[in-house]
């Protein structure tokens, strides 16, 4: 697909958004599954297909980024010393709460209570603490659609404000437009209103945090692999709000 042509500055419409959907659940899987464990070899692999650097750059708008993260992979699969070093940086990063390190991976901690850093709220820097009324909304919101991350028993932190969870969750939400479209569904919906739905889920839960999770992985990471992964999210959350706020007003 040509995403020069089909992603510009300009508004995106309906028709053009809904051929984006396999693309956009693609995408967000992807972040997921970053977030969700130490990379392994299968998921390293994958991601060397030239289609997929394409796709990845080309939904995030950041082409550069897309071939660093590209090359970040090749690079990791030439040695397991280099392999284990970016286990070991997964773990330093969003598993073992050490000062100047950690990055919590929850929503919470940056919109619970009483994160300075963002002013929004949060929890203490161990990620232990946070809004559960926020967690609770999420764990209510998750079983409306019967959701749970297909590899939930590797997920690093088995927590529903979990970055991995609140992504995977908008993957489901997107991979429904087909299912309500196609009249598989009991209660066949409007294309706008089931995009309506993951505007909701987006602006609350994804579009007002994501980016400050990815800006400490890029000043503390010490790896290419994160830190391109970082900016690639930071471009597709900012496309992301541009084009729902987009098809919002039409709505």
């Amino acid at each position: 697909m040509d995403f020069d042509n089909i992603i510009t500055e300009e508004k995106i419409d309906l028709e053009t958004f809904g051929k984006l959907s396999s693309y956009r659940n693609m995408i967000y899987n992807f972040f997921s599954r970053v977030f969700a464990k130490r990379p392994d070899l299968k998921f390293l692999e994958s991601l060397t297909h030239e289609e997929i650097e394409s796709v990845i750059g080309g939904l995030c708008e950041d082409d550069q980024a897309a071939k660093d993260l590209g090359l970040s992979v090749k690079e990791i699969l030439s040695s397991n010393n280099n392999l284990e070093n970016t286990e070991r940086e997964f773990d330093e990063l969003f598993i073992i709460p050490t000062p100047g390190r950690f990055i919590p991976p929850y929503i919470s901690y940056y919109l619970g209570g009483g994160n300075q850093k963002t002013g929004l709220g949060g929890g203490d820097k161990s990620g232990n603490e946070g809004d559960l009324a926020l967690v609770d909304k999420l764990e209510i919101t998750y079983k409306t659609l019967n959701f749970e991350l297909k590899d939930q028993g590797s997920v690093s932190m088995k927590r529903p404000d979990h970055i991995s969870y609140i992504l995977g969750f908008m993957a489901a939400l997107i991979s429904l437009e087909d299912r309500y479209l196609t009249g598989q569904t009991k209660e066949p919906m409007a294309f706008k209103e089931v995009v309506g739905n993951e505007f909701m889920f987006f602006n609350e839960f994804v579009g007002n945090w994501a980016g400050l999770f990815a800006d400490e992985i890029i000043q503390r990471s010490g790896s290419a692999f994160y830190s391109s992964a970082a900016k690639l999210m930071q471009g597709f959350i900012a496309c992301e709000k541009r084009d729902y706020n987009s098809i919002v007003t039409k709505i």
